[in-house]
């Protein structure tokens, strides 16, 4: 992989003292990038820019920086490692007066701007996430950040603060779907800022998956533990769709698409809807839909066929998972023109210990693809509201178990454009 191989070829320049490394990783959990960097026995520190506030666009990037923090190679190229980064690099001196050649960057610059609302905010975020208590003030205050008329920058850094306190202990219903809805307006109004668009289909559905993003996950953590070392925990629960690989074929039960992310169930859990109803709320359900990125670039309108959706059950304070009862399952009635791998799934049971954390499924649902172009406003669209219902057990906080269902809807909405203001008038393009 391309970080390993400068690893290597620059560890006898860092072991003299000649070269000094960091990363910046844009990753959503750090903690991954960390098992990776403990994995690859990387030995450099790495820096966490969930927000984007570096700017980039597409990762990854290498740069070579002088001691002025001037970028004198953009992109070195690694087949040319000895002519280019340390003859033209290493070996040579920068005055420091000298500027950037066309494209660079002076780091000390961008490290100390302040352009812009998101890029504050998103400074004072980084000061209380990760594995410190969530600071509910800080999202708070990016509450203008989250309208559709807000900054692209603006509208990702808002959505990357409430899957931080989707992850934490704090999280509220409905913080993972804002999320995914802010994520594909910025990338509406960007199409081709791909680290946006890897986010969303980090979570996304397969047809749209470049590769698996953290299929490595579970051979890096055995391997670390086979070393004799204790790997880095990864706290955020790895759903289905972030370990499954790309595909070209709709997860339909008609093409035999195995399911990933939940079990498949055949038999329908409570046919006659004769289990009780979860009135009290002793499991909240929280849903999320993350639909193709194609559906948030240039004027496509449809879900392109394809959709990952994202339940999750979260016990009322008090309230306990059985670790000897069946796992909850989540049944589908799919209206026409939909389908699925499976009519239901199985939720994966908590291991001991954790009886009192959420669940989580994942899976995909499919229409038939709409061709790209112009939004036609009387073309026949599939129905985008998809009727569900949960069974599960749960013993409550006096120790009594139960047996309950939950109805839900899985709405499979087209994207919003974003609210780009009123045209100019005449002339004033013109105008200072």
């Amino acid at each position: 992989m391309h970080v390993p191989v400068w690893h290597a070829k620059t560890k006898a320049l860092v072991e003299s003292g000649d070269l000094f490394i960091v990363g910046i990783v844009q990753e959503q959990h750090p903690d991954r990038a960390a098992l990776y960097a403990q994995w690859q026995e990387l030995d450099f520190p790495l820096l966490w820019d969930p927000f984007g506030v570096t700017g980039l666009n597409v990762v990854p990037v290498v740069s070579a920086i002088d001691a002025n923090g001037v970028v004198r190679i953009g992109r070195p190229d690694p087949r040319k490692f000895d002519e280019q980064f340390v003859a033209e690099f290493m070996g040579a001196e920068f005055p420091s007066t000298e500027t950037p050649a066309a494209g660079g960057f002076v780091v000390s610059a961008l490290a100390g701007g302040e352009s812009g609302q998101g890029r504050a905010m998103a400074r004072v975020l980084l000061e209380g996430v990760g594995p410190h208590p969530f600071r509910h003030e800080a999202l708070d205050a990016l509450g203008a950040l989250t309208s559709y008329s807000a900054t692209p920058f603006d509208r990702f850094s808002a959505g990357v603060a409430l899957r931080l306190r989707h992850d934490s202990a704090q999280a509220e219903p409905g913080d993972f779907q804002r999320a995914l809805a802010l994520w594909s307006s910025a990338l509406h109004a960007e199409p081709n800022q791909y680290i946006w668009r890897r986010r969303i289909q980090q979570w996304g559905p397969r047809l749209d998956k470049p590769y698996p993003f953290y299929d490595w996950i579970g051979t890096a953590a055995a391997e670390v533990t086979a070393r004799g070392e204790t790997p880095v925990q990864v706290r955020a629960q790895l759903s289905g769709s972030e370990v499954a690989d790309k595909t070209r074929k709709l997860p339909g039960s008609r093409v035999g698409t195995a399911p990933d992310g939940a079990e498949a169930v055949a038999q329908e859990p409570d046919p006659r809807g004769e289990v009780t109803r979860d009135l009290e709320s002793i499991v909240g359900l929280e849903l999320a839909v993350a639909q193709h990125t194609a559906s948030a670039g240039g004027s496509v309108r449809s879900p392109l066929g394809s959709s990952r959706v994202h339940v999750t059950l979260r016990p009322a304070e008090g309230a306990k998972w059985p670790l000897d009862a069946e796992p909850p399952v989540v049944w589908l009635d799919l209206p026409e023109g939909w389908d699925a791998a499976a009519p239901g799934f199985r939720f994966p049971m908590p291991k001991e210990g954790q009886t009192s954390g959420p669940l989580t499924a994942d899976f995909e649902i499919s229409t038939l693809p709409i061709p790209l172009g112009p939004p036609d406003e009387s073309a026949a669209l599939p129905e985008s509201v998809l009727p569900a219902y949960v069974v599960y057990s749960v013993c409550q906080s006096d120790g009594t178990c139960i047996f309950r269902r939950q109805e839900f809807r899985i709405e499979v909405t087209f994207p919003a454009m974003p609210d780009m203001g009123p045209p100019p008038e005449s002339g004033d393009d013109d105008k200072d």
